[in-house]
């Protein structure tokens, strides 16, 4: 078994569907497309294994022999699909990380769209499913993928966390003693049903073009400037008042393509400035990004913050955003961390160009949307990814 420990905010987050739509030309029979289904699925650890919570409230991944991850065959509409599959709360404790529904949009092109709970993996694992999804439908070999899970074991453990965190985690977790419940899967599902009576999602995507893209990314290498700044400022530039950006970071420590959660995430600050230029605006957006992601301590800490909390703890928090349980603790930690009225203005993740093969035999991958997921944190959640020629800027957030 593994121990869950820094992804523990994920589980009984009600709101923790990845999803990506992709265009494939070439047509497969759905016998053949379940076969590979299931061969992708066999070559990851993570994706054979379920969620167990014991009697003290820890969770670990431990292997089941039968799961729950399945593929269908129906026609969907993106946006229609996100908000009908992120209400049905995927059967952790069943082995059910993912789902994956195909349409035959054509005489020679499929639409498939894939939607995965977090605990599965990160919008990168995703993609490495994508891809050893399209090999085996291909009919080539995929070999065997262990999760590799971020966690006290493997996260840098230096520098140590500053005094007022050490000493915050310290104060919740004494508090919550007095308040101390674990909670189960049933107290999983009651949120899911008390949350989704009053909230739906919506989802906008964005196409920006050749011929656009390649402008904007000259103006960066000639500034020496990120794109993910670059658009930062774009998106900020008629707001008023400072806004608070959070930024999903790739964690992994050695580049790894397995599939699990290895996202760790920085935030940073800026009140766009009418006087300087887009591209000044963004190379101090930049330079702030560059300089925390330079420091490691920073990089990881949200990571080894959350995971210092007592785990039950860390579950009232996220029941508490879905409107199911309260307790004092538990709401001023909530409120305190950003779940309540202070969330992030605007949170991103980019997958920056996509880093799987176009090509798979007769089969090819002409495009890829990704949607993250509208987490109890954010507001406007964005997700990026270069695809071939053309950026897609994926816009999901509550309606």
């Amino acid at each position: 078994m593994y121990k869950i420990e820094s992804e523990r905010g994920d589980i009984f987050d009600v709101n923790m569907m990845i999803v990506m739509q992709v265009t494939v030309s070439g047509r497969a029979e759905e016998h053949e497309l379940s076969e590979a289904f299931r061969a992708a699925v066999g070559s990851f650890e993570i994706l054979n294994c379920k969620v167990v919570i014991d009697e003290s409230g820890d969770a670990f991944y431990d292997k089941c022999t039968g799961h729950e991850n399945s593929i269908t065959f129906r026609d969907f509409d993106l946006g229609e699909l996100v908000r009908e599959q992120e209400r049905r709360r995927f059967r952790l404790e069943d082995g059910e990380f993912l789902r994956c529904f195909v349409s035959f949009t054509g005489t020679d092109e499929m639409k498939i769209g894939f939607c995965m709970h977090h605990l599965g993996g990160d919008g990168k694992s995703l993609c490495y499913f994508i891809e050893a999804f399209l090999k085996c439908l291909n009919g080539e070999d995929c070999e065997y993928r262990r999760m590799i899970l971020l966690n006290s074991e493997t996260l840098p453990q230096e520098p140590k966390l500053p005094f007022w965190a050490s000493w915050l985690i310290k104060s919740y977790n004494r508090k919550w003693r007095k308040e101390r419940r674990v909670f189960g899967f049933d107290d999983m599902q009651a949120a899911y049903e008390t949350f989704w009576q009053n909230h739906s999602t919506s989802v906008r995507n964005e196409v920006t073009p050749a011929a656009a893209l390649r402008g904007r990314l000259d103006e960066c290498r000639a500034a020496h400037i990120g794109f993910t700044s670059y658009t930062i400022a774009e998106m900020i530039k008629d707001m008023p008042g400072e806004q608070d950006i959070g930024l999903a970071v790739d964690g992994r420590l050695d580049g790894n393509r397995t599939m699990s959660n290895q996202a760790t995430g920085i935030s940073v600050k800026h009140r766009y400035d009418r006087r300087k230029t887009l591209v000044r605006n963004a190379a101090e957006i930049d330079g702030n990004m560059k300089k925390k992601l330079r420091n490691i301590g920073y990089k990881y800490f949200v990571l080894r913050f959350m995971s210092s909390f007592d785990p039950t703890l860390t579950d009232a928090v996220d029941l508490e955003a879905a409107g199911y349980f309260h307790s004092t603790v538990s709401a001023k930690l909530a409120e305190l961390l950003g779940y309540g009225q202070k969330k992030k203005d605007i949170s991103i993740t980019n997958l920056t160009r996509l880093d799987i093969p176009a090509e798979y035999g007769k089969f090819r991958l002409t495009d890829l949307i990704f949607v993250p997921p509208v987490v109890s944190y954010g507001k406007n959640i964005i997700g990026m990814v270069t695809v071939g020629d053309h950026l897609n800027t994926t816009y999901h957030s509550y309606r």
